[in-house]
């Protein structure tokens, strides 16, 4: 029974990884780049996360708050990074780094792929385990 879970936990995963990973491309796709300067690092909890302000193509200013934290400060004040963005939607700037744009996609893939492997090992094996269990336990008697 186990094994028709994972078999089943793997292959929702690896569906959510497919959907997760065609967003992100479309997103990719449908794009504008543009380059984000830091402002200034916030402090929480002693670590340091840095404020962008980012300049789109028409000119409007996003403000971009990173959302991963170090200590000591990953980025100093006057560092650029390149940044996408919606032109539709302006404040759904991200990061352009492979992490930031492909975590969920990795992450689900990267939990259904064991899942699938052991599941479906399952399946394709156990008819032939059966057959050896029955002509040991046959031997024993």
């Amino acid at each position: 029974m186990r094994y028709k879970l994972y078999l089943l936990t793997g292959l929702i995963l690896f569906a959510f990884s497919l959907y997760k990973l065609k967003q992100s491309v479309d997103f990719i796709q449908g794009s504008e780049r543009a380059v984000g300067t830091v402002t200034s690092l916030e402090e929480s909890d002693g670590a340091y996360s840095p404020v962008f302000s980012v300049k789109t193509k028409e000119n409007d200013e996003i403000i971009y708050h990173h959302p991963s934290a170090s200590n000591p400060a990953g980025w100093a004040v006057g560092e650029e990074a390149i940044f996408l963005y919606d032109p539709k939607n302006p404040h759904s700037a991200t990061m352009m780094s492979y992490f930031w744009l492909f975590s969920w996609a990795i992450v689900a893939m990267a939990a259904a792929i064991p899942l699938m492997i052991v599941g479906a090992a399952y399946y394709w094996l156990y008819p032939l385990t059966e057959g050896y269990t029955r002509k040991v336990n046959n031997s024993f008697q």
